[in-house]
């Protein structure tokens, strides 16, 4: 990751008063120099909309090159984003058993706040957002990597400049133009685990004239999945990751007994016969486990499934006169993507079986623990389709000091298509067992190959194929207009003002059987039908002092106009806010530079947020409060990873979340080939929105004496978590980012040694107004220290590159969760290396290893493994993997 030196001072000031009169075009807002004309080099910087002479401003910006996207030895946006020390606690990377298009989509996740909180741009201007975000965060990963010139993320909220989503602060995309001539590239991954093979071919090509130029880039993506089976310690003799829901079905009654505390005993039954001849399944009938059969769901379903991309992308600008250019950008893709997880538990509305039923073993009422594995798994097709149009006008008057302007329209729209295959009817499933035809528990002694056919044709004529749609609609118009304010030779005002007008359109909607909440498997009900308008107007302002003082401020005020269907009634409502910044550099001599900035941000509630309806979810929690009271009862239902039926929802009468944020420090050029950094940040958020997790609301009703959110069943434990988005109180992070760079040319080879590292100072969330916070920094999960160390080698067309990653140890906060099962998890350390040639046929070859020494991803938990142990956002889960990459030009 490169730190870009800064312009020289005596270039600075000598073209100090031409430069704040222009500005940067909103839609290729990066920080590169282009030429204003023979003397004057102009600077557009992430961040500001105002052009700047010096590269390095009063915000923080980390530059990633395609040279160092290339040499880093990752395949997409989303892995490259995921290694930046400003990850902090790592992205989200789609997996199966996540619905509303989730698993078939990544996003960052900027300071640890969430997807929601950063901003990514293309080239300046919004992407379009996925339907798993209700529309508030990008997929990163459908961007082509052959068309990225570089990535710059601003480390700093930006609301001012940019509204609503800058918080944590901005990913900016910025892609080749001005390409000339055809590009072939194919690359390939091969993993060491089993699956996970990826193939990619890409081809660019550009023309340019001397009115104007295009570049088109189409590519092709291929990945395949990866099975949990071939990941997690399956045969492990701790792995204890099985479910009551079988596929030998398990009945669960009150025996009619009471123990020597006057509390009902109940107990489970099933067929042992039937449990030892079923795959996937542990016989757990000898009474040591209540006489369940045991299904292992981690050994059929997929972590990452197989994902087909196709995506385009062009830039195109065309000079209609001297001061008028015409310039548009245009990108489509499609992915599909098989996710799978395990045979349908039926557990939306447990099936009962009648004491009278003629197949009922016990003669009590029987809650049934059924699975639908005979009909196959929960497989999911996921279509996700994106569009995106931008055409603009930009051009210049000679009025005044010269007027620059610009006018812009963008359209996207981003469609959900997901099939969910092999889900269950709960009504279709108890009329089968109250219609006394299926002898479920082959009382009858049937033949094996008998039962199981049997139970195909009884699930068959359950099964549901569930549907789930979404489409998230953009169009905005936009314009600015900036100037020279004023300029005397020692002291120069430029300025921006600008305004914005979008309209958006969310919908997103399951099947009607999904929706109604009587359908196993699936996640339907949280449908959105809702349109929001926003207006925004803004202005930036920025003054050059004498002693190289540069001050910088920005206000923006942001309107939003939105109405949604929530299910029972029509809501709607309109807030805005006004957000302010201002920010300083100071260079008291050319090689440093001393920098602050401060700003108030804001998030709007996303229309999911909003206007969801209710919906179905299963969350993993430890019910402490039943299993402390019930020891060595129900060891199965005492597991961490025990999912319970918990409802969801949105809430139309949220407001925005409101917060600033802080960044001071220095960028220390301390020769031409030495440089460093070091910035302080600090971020509060006020009124925000979450709903509590469910082992928060568990241990608020044990703090509490009990909770209306929490509803059980006669033998105390769960059934059903009410857990819905709110306002809820405050959040407040701050550390330090460090950053350096040398290089260093030889007789035998350059040399460039780059690295990155952030340190989380403190994480401190609060649930509720009034309440004491809590500081998750260093705990499992919010690792405090993350980085990364590139070099770099290049001689006569040969190069070499080693990249290491590091993510820092984490405490198990066991004391701090009132649990005991957490582990201490160590430092880890990946290493990637790469070496290619250059050829004199103008191609390049690449051959490398990532991972190199098959680092083990450290487990969650302390004493047993389990599914899906590993946080996959910061760890990587498929151990060494060569990958070889060829590039041809013509």
């Amino acid at each position: 990751m490169a730190m870009e030196s800064s312009v020289s001072k005596a270039v600075r000031q000598g073209l100090l008063a031409t430069t704040l009169g222009s500005i940067a075009l909103v839609g290729t807002n990066v920080a590169v120099a282009e030429e204003a004309n023979d003397d004057v080099e102009r600077i557009a910087v992430t961040g500001s909309r105002i052009k700047q002479v010096d590269i390095e401003t009063s915000s923080p910006v980390t530059v990633i090159t395609a040279a160092d996207i290339q040499l880093s030895g990752e395949a997409t946006v989303a892995d490259v984003l995921n290694n930046s020390s400003v990850n902090s606690f790592g992205s989200w990377r789609g997996m199966s058993g996540y619905g509303s298009g989730g698993a078939a989509s990544s996003n960052v996740n900027m300071r640890g706040l969430g997807s929601n909180y950063t901003l990514v741009l293309l080239d300046g201007r919004r992407m379009p957002g996925t339907s798993s975000s209700s529309g508030a965060a990008a997929d990163t990963s459908r961007i082509p990597m052959a068309i990225v010139d570089r990535i710059e993320i601003l480390r700093d909220g930006a609301s001012a400049v940019y509204g609503s989503d800058a918080v944590a602060g901005v990913i900016n995309i910025i892609t080749k133009k001005d390409y000339e001539g055809l590009n072939f590239t194919y690359d390939t991954e091969q993993p060491d685990v089993e699956g996970g093979e990826l193939d990619r071919f890409t081809v660019t090509t550009g023309y340019t004239s001397d009115k104007g130029n295009i570049t088109l880039t189409y590519e092709y993506y291929d990945s395949k999945a990866v099975y949990d089976r071939d990941i997690w310690k399956l045969n492990d003799p701790t792995y204890g990751d099985y479910s009551s829901f079988s596929s030998v079905p398990n009945g669960y009654y009150n025996t009619g007994e009471q123990n020597e505390d006057g509390k009902d005993i109940y107990a489970f039954y099933s067929n042992s016969d039937l449990c030892s001849q079923t795959d996937n399944v542990l016989d757990g009938t000898d009474g040591a486990n209540d006489g369940r059969c045991f299904y292992s769901y981690g050994a059929v379903t997929k972590l990452f499934g197989d994902k087909t991309q196709n995506s385009i992308l062009s830039n195109f600008n065309y000079e209609i006169t001297d001061d008028i250019q015409f310039r548009g950008r245009a990108s489509a893709a499609q992915s599909k993507t098989d996710s799978r997880y395990a045979g349908t538990p039926v557990s939306t509305n447990y099936p009962v079986m009648s004491a009278d039923n003629q197949y009922n073993p016990v003669g009590e009422d029987m809650t049934l623990y059924m699975r639908s594995v005979q009909i196959g798994e929960r497989d999911t097709r996921t279509e996700v389709n994106t569009i995106d149009f931008l055409g603009g006008f930009l051009g210049y008057v000679d009025i005044g000091n010269g007027l620059d302007w610009e006018v812009n329209a963008q359209h996207s729209v981003s469609t959900t298509n997901a099939f969910n295959y092999n889900l269950i009817n709960d009504d279709i499933v108890q009329n089968l067992v109250d219609s006394g035809d299926y002898d479920i528990f082959n009382t009858s002694g049937m033949e094996y190959a008998a039962w199981d056919a049997m139970m195909a044709d009884f699930y068959g004529q359950a099964a549901h194929t569930g549907l789930y749609q979404a489409e998230f609609t953009s169009t905005q118009i936009d314009g600015l207009v900036s100037t020279t304010l004023f300029d005397n030779g020692s002291f120069s005002l430029a300025g921006v003002v600008g305004a914005e007008y979008e309209m958006i359109e969310f919908i997103q909607k399951s099947d009607p059987q999904s929706a109604s909440g009587k359908v196993s498997g699936g996640s339907g009900g949280d449908d959105v039908d809702a349109d929001r308008d926003r207006t925004s107007v803004y202005m930036e302002l920025q003054a050059a002092l004498p002693f190289n003082l540069d001050i910088n401020a920005a206000l923006r005020y942001d309107e939003y106009d939105q109405s949604g269907d929530v299910g029972s009634r029509a809501a709607s409502g309109k807030f805005d806010k006004v957000n302010p910044m201002v920010g300083l550099a100071w260079r008291p001599w050319e090689p440093l530079l001393l920098r602050a900035s401060w700003g108030q941000s804001f998030r709007a509630p996303n229309m999911g947020e909003m206007f969801s309806t209710q919906a179905l979810s299963f969350e993993d929690a430890l019910d402490t409060k039943w299993c402390d009271a019930n020891p060595g009862v129900d060891d199965n239902y005492c597991r961490p990873q025990q999912q319970h039926k918990t409802w969801i929802g949105g809430n139309p009468d949220l407001q925005p979340e409101e917060g600033e944020s802080l960044t001071a420090g220095f960028v220390w050029n301390i020769t031409d080939a030495l440089a460093v950094e070091a910035s302080y940040y600090d971020i509060t958020l006020d009124n925000r929105i979450a709903s509590q997790s469910v082992s928060r609301i568990l241990k608020d009703e044990i703090d509490n004496g009990g909770s209306d959110l929490v509803v059980r069943d006669a033998d105390g434990k769960i059934d059903v978590i009410y857990s819905f988005d709110q306002n809820m109180a405050s959040l407040e992070t701050s550390g330090f980012d460090f950053k350096a760079s040398y290089a260093l040319e030889t007789g035998f080879g350059d040399f460039g040694l780059s690295g990155e590292m952030s340190y989380v100072n403190e994480f401190v969330s609060t649930t509720e107004p009034g309440a004491a916070g809590f500081d998750y920094a260093g705990l499992q999960g919010y690792p405090e220290l993350k980085g990364n160390v590139n070099l770099n080698w290049a001689y006569n067309g040969f190069g070499a590159a080693w990249a290491t990653y590091y993510t820092g140890p984490q405490d198990s906060g066991n004391e701090e969760y009132g649990v005991d099962y957490y582990a201490d998890i160590p430092s880890y350390v990946k290493h990637n290396v790469q070496v290619s040639y250059a050829h004199n046929w103008n191609g390049k070859v690449t051959l490398g290893l990532n991972n190199v020494f098959d680092k083990e991803a450290p487990s969650q938990y302390d004493g047993f493994v389990g599914w899906r142990d590993v946080d996959t956002s910061l760890y990587d889960v498929l151990g060494r993997t060569v990958f070889f990459k060829i590039e041809q030009s013509f």
